[in-house]
């Protein structure tokens, strides 16, 4: 099929070095399939148009080494989600290009922000692909945001959103789960990094808060590693977080024992954000607060490129472990004791946990069974 991918953050971050892999995912995996697949980014002007247009040059000159040169078009628009073609400026292709894919494609998904009507309406199956579940429709449903529009298919991974007991709005939309995933031929499984190697995890520092039914639902990486703020300390061992703090909040963590290191030097790219993660000993993850107050079900993608590396996962269940194996090369926690007893598991059991992380990313998170999954369920 040919398949077109609309996103819109991409581009406008190109020291992310994490969240271009998670990206890169997609139209990687979706060639493995022997899908013709286009992507169109879209990006918001801004007031230093030498600044774009480097962005822009930056982004098309890294997608090519990845093979996917001809295959990204950017569109650089006054404001996003992108509607109107004639208030885009077009670089790596032309308007008549998007147009000719709008008309040809077998299927539109749309992440976040990408795409809206009119643009939108000229493709004949839309599927709308939501990866931060429970924020995006709180957001939605309080207008704070946007609204989701007319599309075909709606998915997410949050894998709980119609249990009985999760706290998404569904916004009256049918929700169809999907798992992170790996293209597996990227990541390398690196030896054991010892003992003295510390598990990490690399995030944004953030703290805002939703309100949505009186109640009050906090979206705060903060406020989620700052109830472990002294598991380095309880646990004797070398924890490090890949994060740009502010600096009371760097004192107080280096001070309870974390090393601190900045993701702009240390995953500034995919190859290093892959790199970083084969040097960890293992991942100790802290989700949204939000995602466990809501019960999402959600997994990170950074914690499947983890898994795949061959590196052990410790997380803070949000439900996935509903869903999900845990107990082997996937820990579940959910307070500090057992996060202390997933951390010396990983330690005691170091080989067992590292195979059982491979074989639960080739099991379960193939970029080539979830993306058929996918497929499916757009009823390709």
């Amino acid at each position: 099929m040919r398949i077109l991918l609309a996103n819109a953050t991409v581009a406008k971050y190109p020291h992310g070095g994490g969240h271009w892999n998670w990206f890169l995912q997609y139209p990687l995996g979706l060639r493995d399939l022997g899908h013709d697949v286009f992507w169109l980014e879209v990006m918001q002007a801004t007031d230093d148009h030498a600044h774009d247009l480097e962005l822009i040059r930056s982004f098309l000159e890294r997608i090519a080494a990845y093979g996917l040169d001809g295959r990204a078009i950017v569109a650089l628009t006054p404001k996003t989600p992108l509607g109107v073609l004639d208030e885009a400026e077009i670089y790596g292709g032309t308007a008549r290009t998007i147009l000719e894919l709008t008309r040809e494609a077998d299927l539109l998904w749309n992440f976040w922000y990408g795409l809206k009507a009119p643009l939108l309406d000229e493709f004949r199956r839309r599927a709308f692909i939501d990866v931060d579940p429970g924020h995006l429709q709180v957001c939605a449903a309080t207008a704070q945001a946007f609204a989701i529009g007319d599309h075909d298919f709606y998915l997410t991974v949050g894998a709980r959103i119609h249990q009985p007991d999760c706290g998404i709005p569904t916004l009256g939309y049918r929700w169809n789960s999907f798992k992170p995933f790996a293209y597996l031929p990227a990541y390398e499984i690196a030896a054991d990094p010892g003992w003295r190697a510390p598990l990490t995890s690399i995030t944004h520092w953030t703290w805002e808060e939703l309100h949505f039914h009186k109640r009050v639902l906090s979206v705060s990486k903060r406020t989620a590693y700052m109830r472990y703020v002294n598991l380095p300390r309880y646990a004797d061992r070398p924890f490090e977080l890949s994060v740009d703090l502010p600096p009371d909040d760097e004192a107080l963590f280096r001070s309870s024992g974390w090393e601190i290191v900045n993701p702009a030097q240390v995953a500034r790219s995919p190859e290093q954000y892959r790199q970083y993660i084969r040097r960890s000993r293992a991942e100790f993850l802290c989700p949204k607060p939000i995602h466990i107050d809501l019960k999402t079900g959600w997994f990170s993608d950074r914690s499947v490129a983890y898994l795949a590396s061959g590196r052990p996962v410790l997380a803070e269940d949000t439900g996935f472990s509903e869903n999900l194996p845990t107990g082997l090369g996937l820990i579940a926690f959910r307070d500090i004791d057992e996060a202390l007893a997933g951390v010396a598991e990983i330690d005691r059991n170091y080989a067992k946990h590292s195979r059982a992380a491979r074989e639960i990313a080739e099991e379960i998170f193939d970029s080539r069974k979830c993306l058929n999954a996918m497929l499916g369920a757009c009823g390709t």
